[in-house]
């Protein structure tokens, strides 16, 4: 991975605040303050008034070996200890701790202690190893980092012994037993000690536009990039969430999100802004989820493509989605036939559409239309704004495919490393995704494709969304992903991996008949088949393409390919 810079943390956030695509955000920022996008306060102070509200609010955090339970005014209460603990290991305002931990009670009061002491906190996906842990604790400066001492088949000894000389992280701060961790290792026990109760901690002071949140983007063959996060970003995203508001019989929510995530961040402050119950598993298992529906009857829940199939082939799926009111289902490229699957079971499930950087820019409701729900990603949320352009920046006509170019009160402030924000915005300060999508007459987006996902064909453009879609209506197929394989003649022809459903099989022939039988373009039927047992993922779920792009170039150098 690249070598990370070494001018000051503080010097390289005060350049970014000062950057021409931040001062041209800023000319809406009053705006999105009136119409209350910006609440105008810190995420400590509006997690204080949370705990005031509704202190009785709880998460539950599950895992294979029990639940643990705290109410949001236990959690601050850990919170303000933790953080006094932050001050008396000299750790001050600006500070920047990284935090590796799933889903675990002390990893959402490490993440509420840094924000109630003015510090940056950075959550890092729980299976990220030493090479990617060492890039993000150099590139952002870290003082301090939490870890578990010991978490299901993770060697954190071995991952810390893995990293490099890292001048600025003075502090392991170790929940659970430190063991052979080598280095400045401080208990977390010692963070809860009884002075650190009586001192408490005065909630830092912090300008809303300051930066408060640091999330890594998943990096497979690249370095992961450093998405900043404004405590103004956080607060507008959290109860603009595409998913419905609590119940008044306080029914809790069911996340299959892994902390490290946008999301992740969702689900921890949601119980303090919105009073929400909540529920949350370190590691998800189909099995554990249901055991955690039967207990808890949780009235919304989601997760990515294959959680949600996994739930939906069980013999008791009726069972326990009955009561549930709303699933939502993330990722890029969710077949419409998943939405239609959940409607049978008497759920409305809807799609959502955003991204690290600009975390939801459009979203589905229950109450919308089914087709709406399958084949779109939902309308624009409040404040987010978005255009279409073509290759040459200009926006394309109504009802064209165009490459969105978001702008909205959720959106990040930028890149920590300053060379990536030339590209991702433009001279107008809008965020350029990299997605592709086409707006209806009826403001609903869907989104058809990465525009590197675009397979072309002897110049033919074939949107690999399409060709999943119709993939995924076959019924031998569980799971599916197309990409591009080179060809000498066509230049690319639709190459597709799949996960099949037990005691199944599919060939090429099958596919051209399931194809053909569509009526769809000769050109998007898939001329080659790859079957998998497993396909690689992240942390979410997400399937990684980047890692199937590797297969399919060493597929296609094979001798005789």
């Amino acid at each position: 991975m690249p070598e990370a810079k070494t001018k000051p943390i503080a010097e390289t956030l005060g350049e970014l605040a000062q950057s021409s695509h931040w001062a041209k955000r800023k000319i809406q920022r009053d705006r999105w303050l009136q119409e209350g996008a910006y609440p105008g306060m810190s995420l400590g102070a509006l997690v204080e008034a949370g705990v005031a509200r509704t202190p009785d609010a709880r998460i539950m955090f599950a895992s294979a070996e029990g639940v643990v339970e705290a109410t949001i005014a236990e959690l601050h209460r850990q919170a303000r200890a933790v953080a006094s603990g932050y001050r008396r290991l000299g750790l001050r305002q600006g500070d920047v701790i990284a935090i590796q931990l799933p889903n675990m009670l002390e990893g959402v009061v490490a993440f509420l202690a840094a924000l109630h002491a003015g510090m940056i906190a950075v959550p890092i996906i729980h299976i990220y190893g030493a090479a990617e842990l060492d890039y993000i604790l150099r590139n952002c400066q870290a003082t301090a980092l939490v870890l578990p001492g010991q978490w299901k088949k993770i060697d954190f000894a071995a991952r810390v012994a893995g990293l490099g000389d890292l001048p600025h992280l003075r502090h392991i701060l170790v929940v659970g037993e430190a063991g052979a961790i080598a280095g400045p290792t401080v208990a977390w026990s010692e963070l809860l000690k009884e002075e650190n109760f009586r001192a408490g901690c005065e909630l830092a002071s912090a300008d809303p536009d300051e930066a408060c949140v640091l999330l890594y983007t998943s990096g497979t063959s690249a370095a992961p990039k450093g998405v900043v996060h404004t405590h103004n970003s956080i607060a507008a995203e959290v109860p603009l969430f595409p998913i419905p508001l609590p119940a008044a019989d306080g029914a809790p929510i069911l996340w299959p999100t892994p902390a490290g995530h946008i999301v992740g961040v969702v689900a921890y402050l949601r119980p303090f802004f919105l009073g929400e119950n909540a529920i949350v598993i370190d590691q998800y298992d189909v099995d554990l989820a249901a055991q955690l529906m039967m207990k808890y009857h949780p009235d919304r829940s989601g997760g990515v493509p294959f959680q949600l199939s996994a739930l939906f082939a069980r013999p008791d799926a009726a069972d326990l989605l009955r009561g549930m009111r709303h699933l939502l289902a993330g990722a890029a490229g969710i077949p419409p036939s998943l939405i239609e699957q959940s409607q049978g079971f008497g759920v409305p499930a809807t799609r959502s559409y955003g991204c690290t950087e600009h975390p939801t820019i459009c979203g589905a409701q229950p109450e919308d239309p089914l087709a709406k729900r399958a084949y779109t990603d939902g309308r624009l949320l409040r404040g987010s704004q978005i255009r279409l352009v073509d290759d040459n920046g200009d926006e394309v006509a109504p009802g064209m495919p165009g490459e969105i170019h978001s702008l909205g009160p959720q959106m990040f402030a930028g890149y920590l490393e300053a060379r990536l924000n030339s590209d991702a915005f433009t001279p107008e300060g809008w965020f350029r995704t990299g997605d592709i999508g086409v707006l209806d007459p009826e403001g609903y987006l869907t989104i058809v494709d990465r525009k590197k996902d675009i397979i072309i064909r002897g110049g033919e453009n074939v949107s690999s969304k399409e060709v999943e879609d119709l993939m995924a209506t076959h019924p031998d197929v569980m799971e599916v992903a197309a990409v591009a394989w080179p060809d000498a003649m066509y230049g690319e022809k639709v190459g597709v991996f799949v996960r099949l459903k037990p005691g199944t099989s599919l060939n090429l022939e099958q596919i051209g008949q399931h194809f053909a039988a569509a009526g769809v373009a000769r050109q998007k039927t898939p001329e080659h088949l790859v079957v998998l047992e497993e396909f690689p993922r992240n942390a979410m779920g997400k399937i990684v393409k980047p890692r199937l792009r590797e297969l399919v170039v060493k597929s296609a150098s094979a001798p005789g390919a």
